[in-house]
């Protein structure tokens, strides 16, 4: 059994943290408004056609840049799972401009998926996908509230906010596809993310209710963090080891899916030691007095 004990001035090293977090944020929000999204068909409407063949990818992008798509395409190769066909590769071909299969020629191939998303559909889920991401949100800010306090659950959210802007950022400035999955893939980020938040909140709560709500937490708070530390360095890695391997093993899809929890678990497992952390520690300073005449700092 690993016994960690340290004894660290995380709340000291503050600022350098809160320095790279503005740097890291300021360059996602800079990336995103002029690069942009990088939105597959799912969110823009289009076409998606899987095919087999045995031809190479030069072959394939010299026929169909000769269609109306030539430049408005993106195509991957992807895992074929079907050991016995008489095709060796599989390709998944996907253009915002609606394209029929019968007008790519020049080279053989077997269609395995042909599907067209309208933009009506497009719209509809990019809208859901927006809602529920906010509902999540809302549902986090309302449960931490209720199971803390309002300060631990702003502190929650502004780290959330930090951990998913940074990954998109990050999908933002190598222009990597947004589709479901990945947004599926931030979803998962969010309770990851909360779920290491919520055991350094439990510890520093529980830390205050020792020491009968002082005014300063800033030691109990340094305190919560060494006594998790352990614990949460220990998770992370262990989701890392699985993450890694999925990525180096899976197709396009998977990489793209474990990339974006790979970079949600390591910024998810920086920001609950030093951004939800220090917000809760920064808010009870300063304004702890007035949750005390509400009643939030007694026990349940």
């Amino acid at each position: 059994m690993i016994n960690i004990n340290p004894n660290i001035n995380f709340l000291d090293k503050n600022k350098y943290a809160l320095i790279l977090s503005i740097v890291l944020m300021s360059m996602s929000i800079i990336s995103l408004s002029t690069l942009g999204l990088n939105l597959g068909i799912d969110f823009t409407k289009g076409t998606r056609l899987d095919f087999e063949t045995n031809s190479n990818l030069n072959q394939i992008r010299e026929a169909i840049n000769k269609t109306q798509i030539k430049d408005n395409y993106t195509i991957k190769k992807v895992e074929n799972i079907d050991e016995a066909s008489k095709y060796k590769n599989v390709f998944s071909l996907a253009s915002k401009i609606d394209f029929n299969s019968k007008d790519i020629t020049g080279f053989k191939y077997n269609i395995l998926l042909s599907e067209g998303i309208s933009k009506s559909v497009s719209d509809n889920l990019k809208n859901d996908a927006i809602w529920s991401m906010s509902i999540a949100i809302l549902l986090i800010l309302i449960y931490v509230s209720i199971r803390f306090n309002p300060f631990f659950a702003l502190g929650s959210i502004l780290a959330l906010v930090h951990d998913i802007l940074i990954t998109i950022g990050v999908f933002s400035l190598f222009q990597l596809e947004i589709n479901l999955p990945i947004i599926a893939a931030f979803l998962t980020i969010l309770g990851y993310s909360l779920n290491d938040t919520i055991v350094v909140y439990d510890r520093i709560r529980e830390n205050i209710k020792l020491k009968n709500y002082p005014d300063d937490i800033s030691g109990l708070t340094n305190k919560a963090i060494n006594q998790t530390i352990s614990r949460t360095i220990l998770t992370s890695l262990t989701t890392l080891i699985v993450l890694t391997v999925l990525f180096f093993v899976g197709n396009y899809l998977i990489k793209l899916f474990t990339l974006a929890l790979i970079i949600g678990v390591l910024i998810g497992t920086y920001s609950s030691i030093f951004v939800a952390s220090y917000c809760v520690n920064f808010l009870q300073n300063r304004f702890g007095h007035v949750l005390k005449k509400f009643n939030f700092e007694e026990e349940e």
